[in-house]
């Protein structure tokens, strides 16, 4: 008997992302490969997930922006950049790494 138990899968097998500072806050924006892995991508990047996937970004309030249209989620991170472009984002200014460690971040997917 095979059990279908979900394993763990990385975000980047799903998506590309990018990333940049507007003022103060950090944009996140993961863009889908495949629209049809909108609802696996959209469960398990949940806000929840990612903001503790990222928690040594010390944001103030975070939002999860769904953009279902584009297959993307946008992810803002305020006050991630102190007091603004540069400021405690300085050795990334865009927070590039930031985008490249969500990647990193494990979904579940259930087997085939």
């Amino acid at each position: 008997m095979s059990l279908s138990v979900p394993h763990p899968v990385p975000l980047r097998e799903f998506c590309h992302a990018r990333a940049h500072v507007a003022g103060s806050a950090l944009v996140v924006v993961l863009a889908l490969r495949d629209p049809q892995d909108w609802r696996l991508v959209r469960e398990g990047a949940s806000l929840a997930r990612v903001r503790a996937w990222l928690g040594a970004l010390r944001a103030g309030n975070v939002r999860r922006l769904e953009l279902p249209g584009l297959a993307a989620l946008h992810f803002v991170f305020e006050a991630a950049a102190g007091a603004g472009r540069g400021h405690d984002l300085s050795a990334d200014p865009s927070g590039r790494a930031f985008a490249q460690r969500l990647l990193d971040m494990p979904v579940p997917v259930a087997p085939n």
